[in-house]
């Protein structure tokens, strides 16, 4: 009786160690190759550090983070957050004596940005949108019906701000999207012999399969 105990226990103990992953299995360097010039590489060092390079066709990218493992998961997080990205900056907002507000748009090298949509937002969801000029201008009444207003120019983050924080001169600085960085907040990777799935392969276009192959 004794025997059969152990050799179940035994047994416990191989299932659960089979699902898991040392850090030293991990270590190393992986690639996918795709059709149509896709694909992608991701370094696993031995710091507890990764680099992930991509390209399709004339696109490319790189992220750079920090990796951990839980049982056969492989958890990624980058270096940079969405959270961490700026949207805008206030250079200017002071108070003026007149009954409208001056609002002015740059970029983050100061130039002008023309023709910013400006979308006056109601508790009730009505809204109104006007246009800054092609000075990158734009005046509203300060007696205007609105609880917030929304920033939009193409290619550029969009953000809010509260009629309540607007003084008169207000001066903003809008800031370009970044399209070729990938943030990850606890990514997931599964780890299988010298491969390993993603969802992020899944994601691109002209899939051949959703994994990456250990190189030698």
């Amino acid at each position: 009786m004794k025997i059969y105990y152990l050799l179940f226990i035994f047994l416990i103990l191989g299932c659960a160690s089979s699902n898991k992953v040392s850090d030293s299995d991990i270590v190393g360097k992986y690639s996918y190759k795709g059709v149509y010039g896709v694909g992608s590489d991701i370094e696993f060092k031995e710091d507890k550090t990764f680099t992930y390079t991509w390209v399709t066709g004339l696109l490319n990218g790189t992220t750079e983070g920090t990796w951990a493992v839980s049982g056969k998961k492989i958890i990624l997080d980058s270096d940079r957050k969405k959270s961490d990205v700026i949207k805008f900056k206030i250079l200017e907002n002071s108070e003026n004596s007149l009954d409208f507000y001056k609002l002015k748009f740059l970029d983050d090298n100061k130039d002008i940005l023309p023709k910013v949509i400006c979308l006056f937002l109601k508790e009730s969801g009505e809204m109104k949108e006007l246009d800054a000029n092609f000075d990158g201008e734009l005046r509203v009444s300060k007696n205007e019906d609105f609880q917030k207003v929304r920033f939009i120019f193409l290619g550029f983050q969009e953000f809010e701000i509260k009629k309540e924080d607007l003084k008169g001169n207000v001066t903003l600085m809008m800031f370009q999207k970044e399209t070729y960085y990938q943030y990850f907040e606890n990514e997931v990777m599964i780890f299988k012999g010298d491969k390993i799935y993603t969802d992020l392969i899944k994601k691109t276009r002209h899939v051949k399969n959703d994994f990456f192959t250990k190189m030698d």
